[in-house]
């Protein structure tokens, strides 16, 4: 195998692949909803999708991570960032773990509650836990953020939000 071959093998493109694709099936998705609801999907989507595949690209030429100055080699597993070597595997992985502990709960309050709700809640909880803000200034800040969003995307673009499934599955009646 040739060295030029050996980058289409690197994680960076397979990971660059995996987004490109989840992208490209949420986009092509969005198109069966009514146009003021994909429009959100689509103006978030396609730009994102331009971006992964222009990085499938650069990572299928194997323009990736170079050695850093005084490596033999390239820091196994590390995609196209440089590594600070003074913080240990055991805490990148803790951090990881965090971070899509935090990822995966936001999509999940989105997809419970619903946007118009899980973003200020979200924002609430992720800084008094992560950014050690106190809770009135995480409140103030959560508030601004759900009147920002609530003014753009409710009142002023008419967003369609999708329903919550806590309110589908109680049969909660929402005013819209």
């Amino acid at each position: 195998m040739s060295e030029k071959s050996d980058h289409k093998l690197d994680p960076s493109f397979w990971l660059a692949f995996f987004f490109t694709a989840v992208i490209a099936v949420l986009v092509g998705s969005a198109a069966r909803l009514d146009w003021d609801t994909r429009l959100f999907p689509w103006a978030i989507g396609i730009p994102a999708l331009a971006l992964a595949v222009r990085q499938l690209v650069t990572d299928w030429k194997g323009a990736g991570a170079k050695t850093e100055q005084g490596e033999q080699e390239r820091y196994p597993g590390v995609l196209d960032i440089s590594v600070d070597r003074s913080v240990s595997p055991e805490e990148m992985f803790r951090h990881t773990v965090k971070t899509a502990y935090w990822i995966v709960t936001f999509a999940c309050g989105i997809w419970l509650l619903g946007f118009l709700i899980a973003i200020p809640i979200f924002i609430f909880f992720y800084l008094i836990s992560e950014a050690r803000a106190g809770k009135f200034s995480a409140a103030i800040v959560a508030g601004l953020t759900f009147l920002f969003v609530w003014a753009l995307f409710d009142q002023l673009m008419h967003l369609a939000w999708p329903e919550a499934a806590l309110f589908t599955l109680f049969r909660f009646w929402v005013p819209q």
